[in-house]
């Protein structure tokens, strides 16, 4: 249910091999999720098509009531529908419904990034939480940005359906026009009616691949994002007059300015979910060495820099009761919830849960 891996950068010819991270005992044992967004696309379709499931419609509000559905109830409910309903190649035609927000909170974090590039790249940075079992492969070469993907649990032919079908809605949703796949591939045997594939798609499709595939032009990735989150543009527009206000005064005005760079940049790419030293200097147009060597200059490491500004933000955040703490950690560019409980437990000696319960108990106090 989420789209492969992407490389950020273009070139002449890349490959690039993402593979998910071996599950340890604990992850075994816990079952494969997807985003229980995507059950809204099936409850629509019932409704609109007045299909005589009122059970089935009581089940899906059952699972909406919960951010995620586990992907083998999904795949369970995908196919209720089509037993309902036995249309052709009915998976596409659900995931071609989905709208950014069906995603959960990565969806809307996506939909503010300035490109489809540094949208796809933080998608792909945060896929293990929509679904965990997922192996994929991309290869950018000649103008084509090639995409393979394969999904462990959710992996009938209706639910990998929908995985193609709702990653080309999510790029046209970004995007604000329609994309135009080259091809498509998927991993089970070409039925009767191949021509519908093709028609929704718009593209050419194989059957019989080892994975779920696509292909697209790479200059799709340089568009621009056509609609901003509001609430996020709050958000970050917040963070940046929090940190303003908490810049240190410096008496040399070179360092200063510097320092201000070094500040914002970090903030851009937490946008796009890569704040590592080497994302940092590389937007800065200098090389490692030299950004360490400025930021030392002004008294700074770039470790304590990035911990103050998480720290900071982390506050706010966390006093906003609409955001989630899986929304903060992924707001102060953490890709796993554990690695934020741990930095903020270290920065106050509370987790974020009680530092919030605090936070609770004081306004009680003062009302």
């Amino acid at each position: 249910m989420v789209c492969p891996g992407l490389c950020e950068r273009i070139g002449s010819t890349r490959r690039i091999d993402i593979l998910c991270q071996p599950l340890d005992s604990a992850r075994m044992s816990t079952p494969d999720l997807v985003p229980s967004g995507f059950l809204r696309t099936l409850q629509d379709y019932v409704r609109e098509r007045e299909l005589p499931a009122p059970a089935l419609l009581d089940e899906l509000d059952q699972y909406l009531q919960s951010p995620t559905v586990p992907a083998y109830k999904f795949c369970e409910l995908i196919a209720a529908v089509r037993e309902q309903n036995p249309v052709s190649a009915l998976g596409i035609r659900l995931g071609l419904a989905t709208q950014p927000n069906d995603f959960g909170v990565v969806g809307y974090m996506v939909s503010y990034c300035g490109t489809l590039g540094q949208a796809l790249a933080r998608y792909h940075r945060y896929h293990r939480l929509l679904q965990r079992g997922l192996v994929s492969r991309t290869e950018l070469k000649d103008g084509v940005l090639h995409m393979r993907w394969r999904q462990a649990v959710a992996n009938t032919p209706l639910a990998c359906e929908f995985s193609l079908a709702a990653f080309v809605s999510l790029c046209q949703a970004l995007i604000g026009r329609a994309v135009t796949p080259i091809r498509a591939g998927l991993p089970f045997p070409k039925p009767d009616d191949l021509g519908i594939y093709q028609a929704l798609l718009g593209c050419s499709v194989d059957f019989d691949c080892d994975d779920i595939e696509l292909a697209i032009p790479a200059h799709l990735l340089a568009l621009p994002i056509s609609s901003k989150d509001p609430y996020l543009l709050r958000l970050l527009e917040q963070q940046a007059k929090v940190l303003l206000n908490q810049l240190p005064q410096m008496e040399d005005a070179q360092a200063g300015a510097s320092f201000h760079r070094v500040q914002e940049q970090i903030l851009e790419s937490m946008k796009n979910g890569d704040v590592s030293a080497v994302a940092v200097a590389s937007a800065l147009d200098c090389s490692v060495r030299t950004f360490y060597r400025q930021l030392r200059s002004a008294g700074y490491s770039y470790r304590g820099l990035l911990a103050h500004t998480r720290h900071t933000l982390a506050r706010q955040y966390l006093a906003d009761p609409a955001l989630a703490q899986t929304d903060v950690a992924l707001l102060l560019g953490y890709s796993e919830q554990s690695s934020f409980i741990r930095a903020f437990r270290s920065w106050t000696g509370m987790t974020p849960g009680e530092y919030r319960g605090h936070l609770q108990r004081k306004t009680g106090n003062l009302g």
